[in-house]
C-alpha cells in the first residue's frame, strides 16, 4: 500500500531549541554511559528520549515531518551528546545517516519506512559483501554483514552489495539493499575495547526479496550535485561526506571529554616518584594546549566545508573535484588526529593511565576504536588527492 508524505509539514525547531532539547538529555544520556557498556548497546531509554526530543528528525525529509537540518546543527547536536556519552554519540551518527540517504531514494522505499510510524530507525552495513542475483521486479540478497550499529533499535537495514553485469565484460556495480527486520537476523558478535555500547553486531539476510525500488546505487558522493534536481539543497551534499561526517565530527565531542577529564586530574595531581604537581608541568600546559586547539581547528573546518559546499549548490556551480579531495582528506583524518593527542596525555599520566575507572581512559579506548573505522583512515583518499595535486597544471 502506497502511503503519501505530509504535504504541509510543521516548522522545524530553530537550532537553539534543538541545543537546548539535546543539554535538557545529557543527565540521561550520562546515567546510561556506564550500562550501555555493560550491555554493549544503548539503552532503550535513551533512544527513546532522542526520539521524543525529535534529534532523530535533524536530517529526515521535511515530506514525513523532518527537520532537513543545517548539518552544522547536528553536528553541534552529535558533539554534545558525545561528550556525555561517545557510543550514544557515534549511534546517533549513524541512525541519522540512514534517514539522510533514505531521503534521497525512491518515495515509495521511504513509505515503506516511514509511512506508519515516522520515528522508524534503520542501521547499516555498506560494506559490498552480499551475494544478488536479479530477478523479476527487483533482486534476491543473501550474505553477513559486520558492524551494523544500532541495529538492535532498526526496524530496517541498508546492506551493500555488489550487482553481476547484465553483459559480458562490464564491471559489477554497487548497490545499497532496503530490508525489513523481518528479512534479517541479528548476531551478537560486539565485543570490543572500545565504543562498546553501539552495538555494531552483525546481520544475516537468506535469500530475501528486495523490490527494486527499494535499492541505490550510490554516487562516488565527493562533490556536491550542483545540477537541476529534484531533492532539497540538503540532500545535495555528498552523501560520502555526510555519511563520514557522522563517525568522524562526534570526536570533537569526545575532545573535550577527554580535556575535562585531564584537566580534573592534573589540577589535583602530585606525582609520586618527584613530589612535582601537574599543574606546574610544561608537558602538561603543552598537551592541554594542543589538544583545545585542535579541537576548535577541527570544529571550525566541519563548518568552513559545510559552508563551501552549500554556497556551490545555492549558486549552482561545480566544485573542483581537487576541492572535494582535499575536504574528504582533512574530513577521514580528524579522529587520528585528535587521537594522537589523547594518547599523548595518557602517557603523561604513568600509572594513572592504566586505570579502568579513569573517565580519560574511557575516552581514549572509544578514540581507538573509533580510529579503527575505515571512514577515518585517510590512507586511501590522501594519495588520490596527491596525485590530483601533481597532475595539475601549475597555476
Amino acid at each position: 500500500m502506497t502511503i503519501q508524505p505530509r504535504t504541509q509539514p510543521a516548522a522545524a525547531p530553530d537550532a537553539v531549541a534543538l541545543l537546548d532539547r539535546t543539554r535538557a538529555l545529557l543527565p540521561l544520556i550520562r546515567a546510561h554511559a556506564d550500562g550501555n557498556d555493560a550491555r554493549r548497546d544503548v539503552a532503550p531509554e535513551v533512544i527513546a528520549a532522542l526520539k521524543d526530543a525529535g534529534l532523530y528528525k535533524l536530517f529526515q525529509s521535511a515530506a514525513w515531518g523532518g527537520y532537513e537540518a543545517d548539518p552544522r546543527t547536528f553536528y553541534e547536536v552529535q558533539n554534545l551528546i558525545a561528550e556525555a556519552c561517545a557510543s550514544t554519540g557515534w549511534v546517533f551518527g549513524v541512525h541519522s545517516v540512514q534517514a539522510f540517504l533514505l531521503s534521497t531514494m525512491d518515495r515509495q522505499a521511504q513509505a515503506d519506512v516511514w509511512g506508519d510510524d515516522p520515528d522508524t530507525l534503520m542501521s547499516s552495513s555498506f560494506q559490498p559483501v552480499g551475494k544478488v542475483r536479479a530477478v523479476d521486479g527487483g533482486y534476491r540478497l543473501s550474505g553477513r554483514w559486520t558492524f551494523s550499529s544500532g541495529s538492535s533499535h532498526a526496524q530496517w537495514a541498508l546492506l551493500g552489495a555488489l550487482v553481476p553485469p547484465t553483459q559480458e565484460g562490464q564491471p559489477p556495480h554497487m548497490r545499497l539493499f532496503l530490508v525489513p527486520r523481518a528479512d534479517y537476523r541479528i548476531i551478537d558478535t560486539w565485543h570490543t575495547i572500545g565504543l562498546k555500547g553501539t552495538g555494531s553486531n552483525d546481520i544475516e539476510v537468506e535469500d530475501a526479496f528486495v523490490p527494486a525500488y527499494r535499492t541505490h546505487a550510490p554516487t562516488p558522493g565527493i562533490l556536491p550535485t550542483v545540477t537541476a534536481t529534484q531533492l532539497s539543497p540538503l540532500y545535495r551534499l555528498p552523501w560520502l561526506y555526510v555519511f563520514t561526517s557522522t563517525v568522524s565530527n562526534l570526536s570533537i565531542g569526545m575532545a573535550r571529554a577527554a580535556l575535562a577529564a585531564f584537566l580534573d586530574i592534573e589540577r589535583v595531581r602530585v606525582s609520586s616518584l618527584t613530589g612535582k604537581a601537574g599543574k606546574d608541568d610544561p608537558a602538561v600546559h603543552g598537551a592541554i594546549a594542543r589538544l583545545g586547539a585542535e579541537i576548535d581547528a577541527v570544529d571550525t573546518m566541519y563548518k568552513r566545508h559545510i559552508e563551501r559546499m552549500m554556497g556551490h549548490i545555492n549558486r549552482g556551480e561545480d566544485m573542483p573535484l581537487a576541492d572535494g579531495l582535499m575536504q574528504r582528506t582533512q574530513l577521514t583524518s580528524v579522529v587520528r588526529r585528535l587521537a594522537a593527542l589523547v594518547d599523548e596525555m595518557m602517557q603523561l599520566l604513568g600509572g594513572r593511565g592504566i586505570r579502568l575507572d579513569s573517565p580519560l581512559t574511557r575516552v581514549w579506548l572509544d578514540f581507538c576504536a573509533a580510529r579503527a573505522h575505515p571512514g577515518n583512515d585517510p590512507g586511501m583518499i590522501a594519495p588520490v588527492y596527491g596525485k590530483n595535486l601533481l597532475d595539475s597544471p601549475a597555476g
